[in-house]
Order: structure tokens, then sequence, then C-alpha cells
């Protein structure tokens, strides 16, 4: 019997081996897929605390007066995940952003895309985006309402502190349609925000918009952005 235990070897049986190996991989997955979410949740606690990877996700909600009474008013919401590239002091942020018209009681347009900004002599700021765009727009835009196309963004502005918690800036947005080869709005905007705390902004400021196409519009702004 000594004999038979001796010679026998479960290298020997490529049965045994492979269900051996097969059972050692499937414990080993099974504790990588209980470990995964808290190596998840603390590589993003790790990115959030650490200034060299953080990121800034703003939300800003505008309110719109018509002040010309030839459109309509305008709520607008703006979600946004910005970070810094210190290297090339570049600003990169992915939005998302929706307006609703109280016209039409319907959302006129949502955007999402990605924007770059970057900041000239510590007061002029330009920056460049690209997203897609859709929504029940009015038959004024470049596209049909309801569509989905591609635009892109132009801005160039200012940026004035009045105070510690107070400042000015002013900027022109300028929007061509990627797919249709057209211009479609030139906006300028000016806003007076106010640094309530570290997490929250209050503002107020007027918006011109050239509907290259068709009608001007002018508003007045207040507003309110979280800083989370």
């Amino acid at each position: 019997m000594a004999e038979l235990l001796l010679k026998f070897n479960i290298t020997d049986n490529p049965i045994i081996v492979k269900s051996l190996v097969f059972a050692g991989l499937y414990a080993i997955l099974l504790f990588q897929m209980k470990i995964l979410p808290g190596i998840i949740l603390l590589a993003i606690q790790l990115t959030l605390l650490n200034p060299a990877y953080s990121i800034d996700i703003k939300e800003k909600n505008s309110f719109l007066l018509d002040i010309r009474n030839r459109d309509n008013s305008i709520y607008l919401n703006r979600f946004s995940a910005s970070k810094n590239i210190t290297r090339y002091d570049i600003k990169t942020s992915l939005f998302g952003e929706c307006q609703w018209h109280f016209g039409t009681s319907r959302w006129e347009k949502i955007t999402s895309g990605v924007e770059a900004e970057k900041l000239f002599l510590k007061y002029v700021y330009c920056g460049e985006s690209v997203h897609f765009i859709s929504g029940q727009i009015l038959n004024y835009m470049t596209f049909d309402p309801g569509n989905m196309s591609i635009e892109a963004t132009t801005k160039l502005g200012f940026m004035f502190p009045l105070s510690k918690k107070l400042s000015f800036r002013i900027w022109n947005e300028y929007s061509y349609n990627l797919e249709k080869g057209s211009a479609g709005l030139n906006e300028v905007h000016i806003e007076i925000p106010y640094e309530v705390n570290k997490n929250l902004d209050l503002g107020i400021g007027w918006r011109h918009t050239d509907r290259i196409h068709a009608f001007d519009s002018d508003y007045a702004i207040s507003f309110l952005a979280l800083h989370f």
C-alpha cells in the first residue's frame, strides 16, 4: 500500500492538474472581485484628495430674463468637471448643458462636449469647445429641431478682480456648426460673480445673443454656482 502511495503522483494525472489550476484561478478571481470595489473607491478618494490630480466639479444654474421680449426667458443648467494642466496652464473640461425655453416649454438646446481654456497675462483668456448639440431648437438655428449635430465654439474674454471675492468678466462666444458649415450664434456675456464661500458663487449678468440668421435678444441674468 505504501509503495502504491509513493508511486502515485497527482502531476501524472492531467485531469486533476487542470482541476486544481481552474480552482486556483477561480479563487483568485473571486478574491479580486471582492476587493475591486474597495480599490476603485480608494483610488477615487486619493485622486480627489491629491491636489495634483484634483478635479473641480461645478454645477451652474442660471435664469435669463428676456428684456427685449423678442424671444422668451430661459433656464440654463450647466454641469462640468474640470482639471488644470499646470505645466501648460490650460484648463480642460467635460461639460453638459441644458437650456429650457419658457415660451415653448421644451428643452430648447442640449449640448455635451469638451472644452479647453488658457489664461494670458492674468486677465485675458481664450477657449475652444467641440460639442454635440440637440433639442427642440427654434427654426432660426442652422439645423432641424430634434436632430443632433456637431458644433464648435470659440471664446475670448477678459477677467478683472474687483475685490477679494468679487470679480468682473466679459467675453464673446462665436458658435459654428461643423456639420452644416454655417455660423450659428455670436454672443456677448457679462457676469459679476461673488464668491460666498469655496462651494458657492452667486452673481448677476447680461447676455446679448446675435442669431446670425435671425433676430437678436438681450437677457438679464441671475445665477448660482455650486463647487463640489
